[in-house]
């Protein structure tokens, strides 16, 4: 058995950090945001940081931009 422990989660290295976030689902990507809990699509996918690409590994949702006026 070896003593390695598992390397931390990749942090964000954007100068802002986490300035924009999306998943891919079913080969669609979504923008989205992060959320006070798991939903169920955070729990099955990983978001990204659309900046440098690290995974974020707290719950998300999807981003839902407001209706435009008419």
């Amino acid at each position: 058995m070896t003593s390695e422990h598992p390397s931390p989660p990749p942090r964000c290295t954007c100068r802002r950090p986490w300035p924009a976030l999306t998943t891919v689902v079913e080969g669609t990507t979504y923008p989205v945001v992060p959320a006070p809990a798991h939903t169920p699509a955070s729990a099955l996918y990983l978001a990204h940081c659309t900046g440098c690409g690290a995974a974020y590994t707290s719950p998300w949702k999807r981003h839902s931009p407001p209706p435009r006026a008419a």
